[in-house]
């Protein structure tokens, strides 16, 4: 019994000192991208009118009607609201509504002024 066990043991020790497994410090190739590997995208986000500008690619988001639009160029009507107050974020999608939440419950919602309000 004894030698039965030592035998085994042998065996044991032998077979994991010729095994070699690679270590696996990154998530696979397929698993969503977070941290470091994940794309990030700035913008500058203008409170006022939830509008989003893209500067690397040069593209503007707006809310219109409930729904999101984008575009090389922003609406007229909506020109106004970007000249000051805009707020650079980082997200991790190249459609900045995905996380439009996130970023209102972070950056704040435009407050409303007051009619009689002159600054």
């Amino acid at each position: 019994m004894k030698k039965t066990s030592m035998l085994l043991s042998a065996i044991a020790v032998a077979a994991c000192m010729g095994v070699d497994l690679p270590a696996y410090a990154d998530p696979p190739p397929w698993a969503p991208a977070h941290g470091y590997r994940a794309k990030q995208y700035s913008y500058v986000y203008y409170p006022v009118r939830e509008i989003y500008y893209a500067p690397e690619s040069r593209m503007w988001f707006w809310m219109n009607g409930g729904a999101w639009q984008f575009g090389a160029s922003l609406p007229v009507e909506y020109r106004q609201y970007t000249g000051s107050g805009g707020v650079s974020i980082v997200l991790e999608s190249d459609r900045p509504y995905v996380y439009h939440e996130h970023v209102v419950a972070h950056h704040g919602k435009p407050k409303k002024r007051n009619k009689h309000d002159n600054h």
